[in-house]
């Protein structure tokens, strides 16, 4: 489902509401840029002989991810259906605008960089750039929000950190121009019976330049007090009023209350963000997700604000499962992105990243733990393939989210990968199952019995694949339900201790992957495969606390 500007804040709460309920999450990003190294060059390692160090990749991760830009994030929501026995999966595309929301000043003023390569790649796979600008969801980082909210306070403030202009000795007309002033306003102010509540300065010459302006600002905000400035008929003038302490207490209520609805659509993408790591969802507003034509929209406002509280109440306290396909970089991005800077140490991300998500799961990890360095490519597309004529696992699209049911596809669209990783994530995981159980079909049998001894956790290799009568028959003329069986013996139920050791006994598959409590995650939980360097992997369990 593509989800826009103009109607995310509408379907924000089905949308939080379904990260509530789900089993697991899956997400997928496309960048304007994924490396500041040149790409056909060495960059700086033209002497090097090993691979790089983890703290090295990071760091032209780290690069990358300040450097450029998220364009679009897909995020698929899974739950399991016990009851009609498969996963249903929502996916949502967004396409992440830069520029401010509709309708939202807040003085933002960000450098936009693009990768030609990257663009030329994106482009090739039919990506619409024209949306990120004209449709895209806005967002507001941590960062962003704080230096904003601190700006907003400073001008608030009647003693503000801005500096006095200082007048030079020989400007004789800016002098005159000060002095003068100072006495129109003086003259108002000590006058108890003054034909008006306040006072305007001009200039003879025409309109009020900036400098004049500032000067009329700094002359009230030192010399008195209670006086405030504006800036009145498009600023061609300054008009000095008294200050009534209970209108000027309502004033600034006011205006903080619609500062703090221009923080809240600016916010935009990252309210799913902080529903993921259980953070503050306070600044949503229950209208948002009134219900169109309806004549008294207050009568909704009960309800609403009662199932926002719910929903908020069960992401604050819940341990989401992410999961991604090669996840080092994307996470490096949605850190930048939604939260700040990223640390300038390695630990230090592993510790913020398990500190926001306890648990992820990276399918690149899972396809490649326990192989050597000649496993062959396991990009999202080439891992699944294998997959795509196996049924149990069964995963579905909810039919609010059939866009994606198509056999073509839509490779590299962030909404479709994030499905395509749920749907790898099920059923790889299935076949992992099956071979540490020593539920896998040995290819020797010809009765396709299980083996007796179980696969090791650290052997490469998984489900076979070879259908026993393929002479003359290509891959489309094999029945799926074949495949199915094969592969589908990976989430077998034991019942008894002989069960599934019995080579006669025909074991019946469930239909779900082990819950997250089973000892079979040990080995893959927090760990993000990282082919460029020593090692291979990013442990998040293991930074440097």
């Amino acid at each position: 489902m593509d989800i826009d500007q103009a109607n995310f804040r509408r379907h924000l709460l089905s949308i939080l509401k379904h990260i509530a309920s789900a089993n697991f999450i899956t997400f997928d990003l496309e960048m304007s840029g994924i490396t500041t190294r040149p790409k056909y060059s060495m960059g700086d390692r033209s002497h090097d002989i090993n691979k790089p160090t983890l703290q090295q990749q990071y760091d032209e991760m780290r690069s990358a991810a300040e450097t450029f830009q998220v364009l679009q994030i897909g995020i698929t929501c899974v739950e399991e259906d016990h009851e009609r026995e498969y996963y249903l999966a929502r996916p949502y595309n967004f396409n992440l605008s830069p520029l401010s929301a509709a309708g939202v000043d807040l003085k933002l003023d960000r450098k936009l960089t693009f990768s030609s390569s990257s663009c030329d790649f994106l482009l090739k796979n039919r990506f619409d750039f024209g949306k990120v600008f004209t449709s895209g969801v806005p967002y507001l980082s941590q960062r962003e929000e704080a230096m904003v909210r601190e700006e907003y306070m400073d001008r608030q403030e009647r003693n503000s950190t801005i500096p006095d202009i200082s007048i030079s000795p020989y400007d004789m007309a800016a002098a005159a121009f000060y002095r003068d002033a100072r006495n129109t306003i003086k003259t108002w102010a000590d006058n108890p019976k003054a034909e008006n509540d306040f006072v305007n300065i001009s200039s003879e010459d025409g309109p009020l330049n900036a400098y004049q302006r500032r000067l009329i600002h700094q002359l009230v905000r030192n010399d008195f007090p209670d006086l405030r400035t504006f800036a009145r008929n498009e600023q061609s003038f300054m008009q000095v009023v008294k200050v009534d302490m209970l209108r000027e207490s309502e004033h600034q209520k006011r205006k903080m209350v619609s500062f703090d609805s221009a923080i809240a659509k600016q916010t935009g993408l990252r309210w799913v963000f902080e529903a993921l790591t259980g953070g503050d969802l306070s600044g949503i507003d229950p209208r948002w997700f009134y219900a169109e034509g309806n004549e008294k929209p207050e009568h909704q406002l009960s309800s609403i604000t009662r199932e926002l509280r719910q929903v908020t109440e069960t992401l604050r306290n819940k341990t989401h499962i992410i999961v991604g396909h090669n996840m080092f970089t994307d996470l490096g991005f949605i850190y930048n992105t939604f939260i700040s800077s990223l640390p300038a140490k390695v630990c230090h991300f592993q510790e913020c990243i398990h500190g926001l998500f306890p648990v992820v799961i990276d399918t690149k990890y899972l396809a490649t733990h326990g192989n050597d360095s000649m496993n062959p490519r396991t990009g999202l597309k080439d891992t699944l393939e294998p997959f795509k004529k196996v049924h149990i696992p069964l995963i579905c699209l909810h039919e609010k989210h059939t866009a994606y049911g198509t056999a073509f596809g839509k490779e590299h669209e962030a909404g479709f990968d994030s499905w395509m990783t749920a749907e790898l994530f099920v059923k790889l995981a299935a076949k992992l199952h099956a071979e540490q159980q020593g539920l896998v079909a040995d290819p020797e049998s010809d009765d396709s019995s299980l083996n007796d001894k179980p696969t090791s956790d650290n052997e490469g290799g998984g489900v076979p694949l070879n259908y026993p009568d393929t002479d003359g028959r290509s891959d489309s003329d094999i029945p799926p339900e074949w495949y199915a069986q094969r592969l589908n013996r990976s989430s077998i139920v034991v019942e008894g201790p002989d069960q599934g050791s019995d080579k006669n006994h025909e074991p019946t598959p469930a239909l779900f992957i082990p819950s997250m409590s089973n000892k079979f995650w040990r080995a893959y939980i927090n760990k993000l495969r990282v082919t460029a360097v020593e090692g291979g992997v990013c442990d998040l369990n293991k930074g440097d606390y």
